[in-house]
């Protein structure tokens, strides 16, 4: 199989017009399916999928299992952004493998990464 990245992320959320503006003014994606009971954003190349969670409540696991890690030119930079818009951010970290990265967690606990490639020396 040949990989051409992330084709879309779906996640499921408790209040979709939170939601929706979480991700649209906080995050910066671009709303671009608009529906009752789901949304598509699109962030870059990749594209994101909020729907409202219908399931069984036992079924329900939020921020567990799964990490998305989204490419950034800057990290400080997104970070300083997110910080001023008071999204909860995590320290910024230079990895041993030459990334630059933190987390953010959004509304129904869904862990992001967020990382900026920066080479080994």
């Amino acid at each position: 199989m040949k990989s051409y990245g992330i084709f879309y992320v779906l996640a499921f959320v408790s209040d979709l017009a939170r939601s929706k503006a979480f991700y649209r003014d906080k995050i910066g994606c671009k709303l671009s399916t608009d529906e009752p009971r789901v949304a598509g954003l699109a962030l870059g190349d990749g594209y994101l999928v909020l729907h409202v969670d219908e399931r069984d409540p036992k079924q329900r696991v939020y921020g567990g299992g799964m990490t998305v890690a989204l490419k950034v030119e800057d990290a400080a930079a997104e970070h300083e952004r997110l910080t001023k818009l008071r999204v909860p951010v995590s320290k910024l970290i230079d990895q041993p493998w030459g990334e630059r990265n933190f987390t953010f967690t959004d509304p129904d606990g869904y862990v992001w990464l967020v990382a900026q490639s920066r080479g080994l020396s």
